[in-house]
């Protein structure tokens, strides 16, 4: 694999389908609406007495998901529709008939859509460095939640770029493509939610009511009232999130050291919607104990679990294997895109040809 020949492909693919007046309309769209939502956010909070250090973390957090939902919207449209549109166009075999390498085309047309997409990140990017130096987000968690766009952005486009050379329909390709950002950004959640709701577990409950109230203090029962009940376990199905990039994202925010101190209630991250997702998701990691005493003889009802060892776990972040996720998905697509356009292809599949 040659980066001259990468190089080459990827020069070809951004002049005929990026370099227009439309795309930069879109940039410029984009980096307007952006400044509204900023500046109108931050004008709005002044009128309700809040200084903009508080708002920050939630401007920060709006910025890094709405850029990762256009960029999981875009990237499809940039990459699902590279290859089958240059078959129907009967330009792909021209590349094919050069001393161009397979793995060179797609590697190439997925740089192109790749570096096409991150543009958008590229217009937010001076709005996501201002609200960091604000105290919106440390500057650990800034250059992990750009890792993980980036990322983000890529694999979305190998998959596109996967289904373009196997589908011989654009529509097609471009429909499965969406699909799977559908799965991972909806369907993952979802699918928790509904395997946390039909996993359960028995738990014991163990009650000491009161037995005289007339005494000083009120005496307990000897023996407990016990009673044996089902508990949803998120905790055995929390990994299906781990593909979602915006739970990724979340997970960075909510785990130290990234964020600024959460232990201080005047913190501005405490405005943080991220940061509360990701503190969520590691709630639900902690499993459900399956002794649980409740002593109503003592003020506020007093209630002991049997897994107290869970009790303040600080639980490993997550985020790595999101990436790496993505990374193999990414690298599956752009490996069926190469193994698909290899000459002589044999055998082709129906409705799909060389020129």
């Amino acid at each position: 694999m040659s980066l001259t020949g990468i190089r080459t492909v990827m020069v070809l693919e951004l002049r005929q389908r990026v370099r227009s007046t439309r795309w930069q309309v879109m940039l410029a769209i984009w980096g307007i609406v952006l400044t509204i939502v900023c500046g109108g956010l931050a004008t709005l909070s002044s009128g309700f007495g809040t200084t903009l250090t508080e708002v920050t973390p939630m401007l920060y957090d709006l910025v890094v998901c709405f850029v990762l939902g256009i960029g999981l919207i875009v990237a499809p449209t940039l990459s699902a529709t590279s290859i089958n549109s240059d078959r129907a166009d009967a330009t792909l075999a021209l590349l094919q008939a050069t001393a161009l390498r397979p793995v060179e085309i797609a590697v190439g047309k997925l740089a192109a859509a790749w570096a096409a997409a991150t543009t958008f990140l590229g217009v937010a990017l001076p709005f996501l460095l201002v609200l960091t130096l604000l105290r919106g987000a440390s500057w650990a968690a800034f250059l992990a939640h750009l890792l993980i766009l980036v990322v983000s952005l890529g694999a979305v486009c190998a998959v596109g770029l996967g289904f373009s050379a196997v589908c011989a329909r654009t529509s097609s390709s471009a429909v499965l493509t969406y699909l799977v950002v559908a799965a991972l950004s909806i369907g993952s959640p979802l699918l928790m939610i509904i395997s946390a709701l039909a996993i359960t577990t028995p738990q014991t409950e163990i009650v000491y009511e009161i037995d005289d109230y007339s005494a000083s203090p009120p005496t307990c029962t000897t023996t407990p009232t016990q009673t044996t009940h089902h508990v949803q376990r998120p905790d055995l199905v929390w990994w299906m999130l781990t593909p979602n990039p915006f739970v990724a994202v979340a997970d960075v925010s909510g785990r130290a050291p990234f964020p600024v101190d959460r232990s201080d209630p005047d913190d501005a991250s405490a405005l943080s919607l991220l940061s509360g997702v990701g503190q969520f998701v590691d709630e639900i990691r902690t499993p459900e104990p399956s002794t649980v005493i409740i002593n109503r003889c003592e003020d506020a009802d007093s209630v002991s679990a049997s897994n107290e060892e869970w009790e303040n776990m600080d639980y490993l972040a997550f985020w790595p294997a999101s990436l790496l996720l993505l990374v193999a998905l990414g690298a599956g697509g752009t490996a069926a895109a190469s193994r698909r356009l290899r000459t002589p292809a044999g055998a082709l599949p129906r409705g799909i040809r060389l020129a």
